[in-house]
């Protein structure tokens, strides 16, 4: 059977896409509200804010992991990349410390957010001091844990990539590039949480909800409904009782969902490295972060912090900016090309890897040497006559 070119793979896999993303959004823009009533039996109790199922609670507490842990580890490319690749010293040395404590703040914030996660649940069993319990996790001794454990760890990160060919340098590089640039972009756009105010399901599960659903005061609106934060004085009602309760009107889309989604940057993997398996290693650089992204999703409407439609977009968003970045850092456009260029079907699936270092670092350009111009013999002198 005749291989499909690129432009052809590259259509069915967008219309294979808008399809599955129609379908998902459709169903949930008409059932969300029930997908989270049947999901979250056995996990959420009636009139409570806070899971106690297993699933949902490890969710919670490792779903941003994969952000961070990728974070990390594009910092410890960068910081070989630093010392060996750029020629002048001072920018290598000042480029290695920078990526040095980048690596220690990404591990920072990986066990800050599971310590964090972990005393709001602590908080949310213990009896009459829950606020006492959860902001236990400022105290001084926790910070200096969570950092020591962050240098530790960092330090593993470094050596880890010490024995890293510079040609991989070179490559992965790029692959560093585009996810910083799709991290960013996906965490900027997270911040529409607040003016959609979407509020979340377990809030309207809580007691204090039912109150001020029954009221008419707040309530289930869909995803595409801006309603804007409620007063202070509503959100005061929440944290007064659960502490951690400051964002239950932040349910659009998901936070979670999205950093574990970052995980999509391992699709890169195979476009910069020359696996021996090629095939078998592009399956799994995309069933793994399939995988990760579903677990998480699935664990946040079990838990009743966000809706089917939530989980979706929070994925989509992350999935989307990693694949652009992917198009635009690492292969070059070359599918972008294969669209709308002339000749796009003969456009190769990567770029090549020429290329890329080529772009990356720049050779000293040799003086061409100008031949030579050949030296004409003085004419000899006739031998005098004595």
């Amino acid at each position: 059977m005749k291989e499909l070119n690129l432009k052809t793979k590259t259509i069915i896999s967008i219309c294979c896409f808008v399809v599955v993303f129609a379908v998902i959004i459709a169903l949930a823009s008409v059932f969300d509200y029930q997908i989270s009533e049947i999901m979250t039996k056995g996990s959420l109790d009636a009139g409570e804010y806070i899971s106690h199922g297993f699933y949902a609670v490890a969710g919670e507490v490792l779903g941003t992991s994969p952000l961070y842990i990728v974070a990390a580890l594009s910092m410890g490319i960068m910081f070989w990349f630093c010392l060996r690749i750029i020629p002048k010293k001072p920018l290598a040395i000042l480029g290695s410390i920078a990526a040095a404590v980048l690596i220690v703040v990404a591990w920072w914030f990986f066990f800050k957010d599971i310590v964090g996660y972990l005393f709001e649940h602590a908080a949310n069993i213990a009896h009459g001091e829950q606020a006492e319990v959860y902001e236990f996790r400022h105290a001084f001794g926790v910070r200096l844990v969570e950092v020591l454990m962050a240098l530790c760890v960092a330090s593993l990160t470094i050596f880890a990539f010490k024995g890293i060919k510079e040609e991989h340098l070179k490559k992965l590089f790029w692959m560093v590039v585009a996810f910083v640039s799709a991290a960013v972009v996906a965490l900027l756009i997270l911040n529409i949480k607040g003016p959609v105010g979407r509020m979340r399901f377990r809030a309207i599960n809580s007691s204090v909800g039912e109150n001020l659903v029954r009221d008419g005061i707040v309530g289930y609106t869909p995803w595409y409904k801006a309603n804007g934060q409620p007063s202070a004085d509503i959100i005061r009602m929440f944290t007064d009782r659960w502490p951690g309760a400051s964002d239950a009107f932040k349910s659009f889309p998901s936070g979670h969902t999205c950093s574990a989604a970052m995980s999509y940057a391992v699709i890169m993997l195979p476009d910069v490295i020359d696996f021996k398996h090629k095939k078998a290693a592009k399956v799994i650089c995309w069933v793994t972060p399939i995988v990760i992204t579903g677990l998480v999703a699935t664990s946040r409407i079990v838990a009743g912090a966000h809706y089917m439609s939530d989980v979706t977009f929070g994925g989509t968003i992350a999935f989307l900016c990693m694949l652009i970045a992917r198009e635009i850092f690492v292969c070059r456009g070359a599918h972008f090309k294969a669209l709308f260029g002339k000749g796009g079907a003969a456009v190769v699936e990567e770029a090549p890897a020429e290329s890329v270092e080529n772009a990356l670092v720049e050779e000293p350009a040799q003086e061409e040497v100008a031949p030579e111009a050949p030296v004409e013999e003085a004419p000899q002198e006739a031998p005098q006559e004595e």
